[in-house]
């Protein structure tokens, strides 16, 4: 369903000319050639397509980021989910990437003593759908990120959904943010006791996290410019929900 949309958008992006030399990289080809590079986390000159160079691959997945395609297909499948299913409840959290070659959107990470890193933000709902992934360098705190990871989502969930998250959030204005946005506030509080019961629904999202590292490409950032990190991301991110798709609805 996501590869379907996205090879919709490709044609429409990009036609096949009738004049010129023909193209010897198609969609089907290129489609697995990206996607064997994201899971495996192997590198570029490893990859040995049918008839290309590895190069020319590189340039297609580059010049698919530039035009949106990722985002904009998995924007799409988004909304379809979300007019089969209502969320039951939205979780948020963040989770570090450790940086390689990355030299935009890095920043100290405070618990890698120091050592640059991204930290990805991200909303799902009840089944670690993600509404809503963000980009900041790593020193930035939770408390900040909750408004533009709300503003960033998809698509809208219902009035009154609760709102999960962990005591890094916690702020009387986070909790007007969650109010001004629609959501019930369930922001966990500094000075509660933790307990298995507590973290319950918000173990969702650490799920998700857990899966997205199951792409090794995305474990650590080989990837210049946040960008392309992002379209990889979007790419794992449309094969888990169509995997959701094909099982709830």
């Amino acid at each position: 369903m996501f590869k379907n949309i996205l090879r919709i958008q490709v044609e429409e992006a990009f036609p096949a000319h009738v004049k010129g030399r023909p193209r010897l990289l198609g969609f089907d080809d290129a489609y697995e050639d990206i996607l064997q590079v994201v899971r495996t986390g192997m590198q570029w000159r490893h990859l040995h397509p049918k008839r290309v160079s590895y190069i020319t691959v590189f340039k297609t997945m580059h010049m698919w980021i530039d035009a949106g395609l990722f985002r904009n297909a998995y924007e799409r499948l988004l909304r379809l989910y979300r007019r089969r299913r209502r969320p039951r409840y939205c979780c948020v959290d963040s989770s570090f990437v450790k940086n390689i070659y990355g030299v935009d959107c890095v920043g100290r990470n405070p618990t890698d003593r120091g050592r640059l890193a991204t930290k990805l933000s991200a909303a799902v709902d009840d089944l670690g759908v993600p509404y809503s992934l963000l980009c900041t360098p790593a020193n930035q705190s939770d408390m900040r990120l909750l408004e533009p990871i709300l503003a960033g989502v998809i698509t809208a969930m219902p009035a009154g959904t609760p709102l999960y998250t962990d005591k890094g959030y916690d702020s009387a204005a986070n909790r007007r943010i969650c109010l001004a946005h629609g959501y019930h506030d369930r922001i966990f509080r500094r000075r509660t006791t933790n307990s298995r019961r507590t973290h319950a629904k918000r173990g969702v999202v650490e799920r998700f996290f857990s899966w997205i590292d199951k792409y090794r490409r995305l474990i650590l950032r080989y990837e210049r410019y946040v960008t392309t990190y992002m379209a990889m991301t979007q790419l794992a991110c449309g094969i888990l929900l169509e995997a959701r798709i094909n099982a709830v609805c």
